[in-house]
């Protein structure tokens, strides 16, 4: 079956299922986590997370971590992943956004293999939000049928 995916914001989680406000319509759902997402990956409020609607009930598919910028390096982008850690990441291709020390952006590291900025966030929510889910989702929809997230 299809994926039909979506943005939202995670407001509550627990082990089992996150509570995510809609990007496009500013609803909110609870959504039970895939079992890759379950086994794996620990949702916290903040977090920007891909959502497939196509089930019964929503299911988060994927998410990307809030961070700081907290230096450039050339085409290298160091963020403070609010964990205590320090990330090397490159902006996502295509990504056409100027960033700057104490920016506030969304990572992630699964589809691309590697730390990538995917979008500037400006009050918690990503700034380009067609540019990511046309960028993403595919990438999202193949780790998916490759069995590879």
């Amino acid at each position: 079956m299809a994926m039909k995916l979506t943005l939202a914001i995670a407001l509550e989680c627990s082990p089992t299922e996150c509570k995510a406000q809609l990007l496009d319509s500013g609803g909110v759902v609870l959504a039970q986590y895939s079992t890759q997402v379950q086994a794996r990956i620990q949702t916290l409020p903040g977090q920007l997370v891909a959502l497939d609607l196509n089930p019964v009930r929503p299911i988060v598919v994927y998410r990307w971590h809030p961070g700081t910028v907290r230096q450039l390096k050339g085409d290298k982008v160091i963020v403070d992943d609010q964990h205590c850690s320090l990330i090397e990441a490159s902006s996502a291709t295509g990504l056409e956004v100027v960033l700057q020390v104490n920016d506030w952006v969304f990572v992630s590291f699964g589809y691309a293999n590697r730390w990538e900025v995917a979008d500037l966030a400006i009050d918690g929510r990503p700034t380009h939000i067609e540019y990511l889910s046309n960028y993403a989702f595919p990438k999202i929809e193949e780790l998916y049928r490759k069995g590879a997230y």
